[in-house]
């Protein structure tokens, strides 16, 4: 499901911006097109409280299992849809929507994905999952940002896009065809087990919108969870700003073909932000997690200020390809140990919707490095750009460690303030 979800999206910010980009669009419309398949992941926090409010535990079809089914099957159809499109130059504001509504429903399959996992993982697997889940992200990106950058570059954008909506269908045969748990059903016009009930989970926590709000409210009481939302809000800003800004550089100022990018920088890039994600998880449980996202927060600060001192060598595609894997590593393993911060703040009660707002704030962070990129004018100061990145980025690490991940345990109960343990949900 997280290939699924990371090949699209990486299709979109990777192969089709570079794509619009070496069709000669400014970076003000190639930041446009990125910033509106990132928009809806900033309101994905909304998907918490709705998919823990309204499960389908009572029809014995899984609890999560008709989300992933119902976002998977739109995807699917606005992927379709954009191979309706006869020219991209003259149906931009329709592609930009398609995007959009596509991102939201990849996102509610995100949040779905996440509940599913956390509802059945146990407690000592889920930092390991969630490098596993991140680096199946990042491979899904290298196949949207760089197989299919490749293929668009020698065959054209349809194709590309054929194959992906192949792909989707194939991926969608696991939620499908496979149970959460025994005893439920695959379809719904399959009868029950009268022998082999699934058993009700508890429904009092989420019985209402009120409950979930008010322990919020209870959670976000504490200094540690509303430093991580402020670290959340920021951290990724840089990112995504200079993923625009790099694509104007590598394949305008610096006159890269766009198979030479997609190959060695959506491409072999990703492989190091996935190695790194996969570290990440194994270094956030062998060590603090705060100490992990510290550490590669201030090391992809100083690739970046290190960039920009080497300006000179911007000639030298080795310097380049360099830069963009030591880029893509930090940023796989401080995004993961970021992730186990936000996991260790969350008050289990309500682990769903709070951890689901970190990750919107998170998402937030993303969509406005992508608009700070849309405002540096047409001929940006690359150099300039990557070092007040870097500087910035380094910053950062004040706030990391400021935060006590073990706080929101410490404090408060196991418990809902009005209601039985909620069972296990979204991260």
């Amino acid at each position: 499901m997280y290939l699924a979800q990371g090949m699209p999206f990486g299709f979109v910010t990777g192969t089709l911006a570079a794509y619009l980009a070496s069709k000669g669009y400014s970076i003000a419309e190639v930041a446009g097109v990125t910033l509106m398949a990132q928009l809806p992941w900033t309101f994905k926090f909304i998907w918490g409280p709705i998919i823990d409010r309204f499960d389908f535990a009572r029809h014995a079809l899984g609890r999560r299992r008709p989300w992933i089914l119902l976002a998977q099957s739109m995807m699917v159809i606005t992927l379709v849809l954009i191979l309706f499109l006869p020219d991209l130059s003259k149906g931009m504001t329709t592609l930009v929507w398609i995007i959009a509504i596509h991102n939201v429903f990849a996102s509610l399959q995100d949040v779905s994905v996440d509940a599913l996992a956390v509802d059945l993982l146990p407690e000592k697997e889920r930092g390991k999952a969630n490098g596993f889940m991140r680096a199946a992200s990042y491979l899904g990106s290298i196949i949207g940002g760089s197989v299919m950058g490749v293929i668009t570059a020698r065959h054209g954008l349809h194709l590309a896009i054929s194959l992906q909506v192949g792909i989707m269908l194939l991926v969608m045969c696991a939620p499908l065809f496979l149970r959460e748990r025994d005893g439920e059903r695959l379809f719904p016009w399959q009868p029950l087990d009268p022998n082999n009930l699934v058993p009700q989970l508890s429904r009092k926590a989420t019985a209402s919108f009120a409950s979930i709000r008010k322990s919020m409210n209870t959670a976000f009481s504490l200094k540690s969870t509303r430093l991580a939302a402020l670290l959340a809000i920021g951290v990724l800003a840089g990112t995504t700003l200079l993923s625009s800004v790099s694509k104007i550089l590598i394949l305008g100022k610096l006159e890269w073909s766009m198979e030479d990018y997609s190959a060695w920088i959506t491409g072999l890039g990703y492989f190091f932000a996935l190695g790194g994600s996969l570290l990440g998880g194994v270094l956030a449980d062998l060590f603090s997690a705060r100490r992990v996202a510290g550490a590669a927060t201030v090391a992809l600060g100083m690739v970046w200020i290190g960039f920009a001192v080497l300006e000179p060598q911007w000639g030298n595609r080795s310097m380049i390809i360099g830069y963009a894997f030591a880029e893509q590593f930090c940023i796989g393993v401080m995004t993961v140990s970021l992730y186990a911060i936000f996991m260790g703040v969350s008050w289990p009660a309500i682990a769903a919707t709070q951890f689901t707002a970190y990750m919107a704030l998170l998402n937030l962070s993303l969509t406005s490095g992508t608009k700070l990129a849309s405002l540096m004018g047409e001929a940006p100061d690359f150099g300039q750009i990557y070092l007040v990145a870097g500087v910035v980025q380094v910053g950062f690490l004040l706030l990391i460690r400021w935060i006590d991940v073990s706080e929101t345990r410490r404090v408060l109960d196991e418990q809902a303030p009005d209601a039985s343990p909620l069972s296990p949900a979204t991260k």
